[in-house]
């Protein structure tokens, strides 16, 4: 893949809504050091002057920053946080815990634990994906359906690793899904559905990090499952839906409440209900608030009555409900009291 232009004007790949532009490298300096532990920073060559154009945005406990730069090269001491580095353009190399990690732009990732590092680059694009790694483990054991045992996948997230996604396989698919959850951050048509406060997006990177780094964790179905209709931890994962349905749920925080993996839930969800996991939770909200509406409590509103049962973004509710019922959920909560009346 051709160089990046060294230009900062070039739109970024990722997060140009975002981008701040700096041409000083010692206010880079100073900037990078506000948030990572950095210890030595030097420009590479330079041909038409320095750059550095970059966009950053926190989505939950998740740092995800897109940026392009001329040739430096940089180092960082220990830090507490994992990376995920996905090259985007140009070439690169990283130095750590006595390894040498090549990176170019292209279908491929670079993973480090939080271990001190330096970086050497041309002028180059990657997005960097920083995360809390006991969380990236504990995730993996969920993936794995061993979510009452969250250290059991740890070892794996404390070594640095390059993943390759360029021939066909599992790791091209989840770079390939990863990237694509990557663009939603920069999708408009978030804010209906909790925007980046939303946290099943938070999770889902979360998970594909964790799948990338452990793939073993996500290998398919278990050929013993039980059969849903008469196994207990299945009812009971049903029964504590039933009675957080007004509380943030994620497929991870079934994953780990049952000690099933992802691929057994969607299994046994759609064995026993016709959909996933997530299409059931809300099912259950949507025909608890349709209870509510038909008995609703004088004063009450169809905006209370929905965030009662988790929804917070009423419009997207509100065409959810319309879609299920063939009706509005106004029109309903009026009619309930007219025939009360």
């Amino acid at each position: 893949m051709p160089p990046v232009e060294p230009t900062g004007t070039v739109p970024l790949t990722l997060l140009e809504s975002r981008a701040v532009e700096v041409t000083d490298s010692d206010a880079l300096l100073a900037r990078v050091a506000q948030t990572f532990p950095l210890s030595a920073f030097l420009e590479g060559p330079q041909e038409r002057g320095f750059f550095h154009r970059s966009g950053v945005i926190c989505v939950g406990n998740v740092a995800v920053s897109c940026s392009r730069h001329s040739p430096l090269e940089i180092s960082f001491d220990d830090g507490d946080l994992a990376t995920l580095t996905l090259p985007l353009a140009g070439e690169g190399q990283v130095g750590t815990d006595g390894q040498t990690l090549r990176l170019q732009g292209g279908p491929m990732a670079a993973y480090l634990p939080g271990a001190a590092f330096t970086a050497s680059t041309g002028t180059f694009e990657e997005v960097m994906i920083c995360l809390d790694r006991r969380r990236l483990a504990a995730t993996a054991s969920t993936l794995a359906g061993n979510g009452r045992d969250p250290g059991r996948h740890r070892p794996r997230f404390e070594s640095p690793l390059v993943v390759d996604g360029s021939q066909p396989g599992q790791q091209a698919d989840l770079l390939r899904h990863l990237h694509l959850a990557l663009r939603m951050l920069d999708a408009p048509l978030l804010g209906p559905v909790g925007g980046l406060a939303a946290p099943q997006l938070e999770d889902l990177l979360y998970r594909l990090v964790a799948a990338l780094v452990c793939p073993e964790a996500v290998r398919g179905i278990d050929g013993s499952l039980a059969d849903p209709h008469r196994d207990r931890p299945f009812d009971e994962l049903l029964q504590w839906i039933q009675a957080h349905l007004h509380t943030p749920i994620t497929a991870t925080e079934l994953s780990r409440r049952s000690a099933y993996s992802r691929r057994n839930l969607q299994y046994l969800f759609q064995r026993r209900f016709g959909c996933s996991p997530m299409q059931w939770v809300k099912r259950q909200r949507l025909e608890a608030v349709h209870r509510d509406l038909q008995r609703a409590q004088p004063g009450e509103t169809v905006a209370v009555i929905a965030r009662r049962h988790g929804f917070l973004q009423l419009s997207s509710f509100a065409a959810g409900f319309q879609r299920r019922y063939g009706i509005a959920p106004s029109v309903l909560l009026r009619r309930s009291r007219t025939g009360a009346d």
